[in-house]
């Protein structure tokens, strides 16, 4: 039987096993060390986009504040503009109503000066209805005469309401239905003269034109002026 023989070192096992710890403890601290390094990178780079996003929102809440700011001027200014539009649309209407005025005047100077048919005569210029209250209506009945001035027309009107009163027609005599502090229904001028007063219809009646006849106390019966008036157009 044969025995080998074999050297017993244990120093060299304890060495080995120090190497070993000791770089395993190496590889432990590099990672360590490493993962901290990246971290204080990662951290300094986030530290750093926060910054520049919170300057970021800064610029962008002083360019909504600046944009608002411009938003309520020129709001302003679209007000200011309406408001002159508004002003300047009322103001041409106001001239406009003014020159139909001024021509409506210059047309009824004209009727008396030089009428149409280049006759003297008497006329029904123009009548006009204004409602007051519920059946109460106020008329004002405007009548000319074109021709010399020492020639005064007189004499009386008769005024004739046209409509419709529970399904039938009826026919209202203006003196029969006008207001008891309503002027007589006569004229008595040189050019022209304006007539005004008041009347109530009945219930439920529904005009339709208003006749009216003049009545010269002097001059031929045939030639007594009558106009018939639409009862809408008549209203104001």
């Amino acid at each position: 039987m044969a025995f080998v023989i074999k050297e017993h070192r244990p120093g060299r096992w304890r060495a080995i096993l120090a190497a070993v710890v000791f770089l395993w403890v190496s590889s432990a601290w590099y990672t360590y060390e490493l993962g901290r390094g990246r971290s204080s990178s990662d951290y300094t780079a986030a530290v750093s986009q926060h910054e520049s996003l919170r300057a970021e929102a800064d610029r962008l809440r002083i360019s909504k504040s600046g944009l608002q700011a411009q938003v309520s001027r020129l709001e302003r200014i679209a007000q200011v503009d309406r408001q002159a539009k508004i002003e300047l649309a009322k103001q041409v209407k106001d001239f406009q109503d003014h020159q139909a005025e001024l021509r409506e005047e210059l047309n009824f100077y004209k009727s008396i000066i030089s009428p149409d048919d280049g006759m003297a005569s008497l006329r029904i210029y123009s009548l006009s209805v204004l409602q007051a209250e519920d059946q109460l209506y106020h008329y004002k009945l405007v009548l000319t005469q074109s021709g010399k001035s020492d020639n005064v027309a007189q004499g009386g009107v008769k005024m004739v309401l046209k409509g419709i009163l529970q399904g039938k027609e009826k026919n209202l005599d203006l003196r029969e239905i006008q207001v008891a502090e309503s002027r007589q229904l006569s004229y008595k001028f040189s050019y022209f003269q304006e007539l005004s007063g008041s009347f109530r219809l009945p219930d439920k009646y529904v005009p339709r034109e208003i006749r009216v006849e003049l009545n010269p106390q002097t001059g031929k019966k045939s030639s007594k002026p009558v106009r018939t008036f639409d009862w809408q157009k008549a209203r104001l």
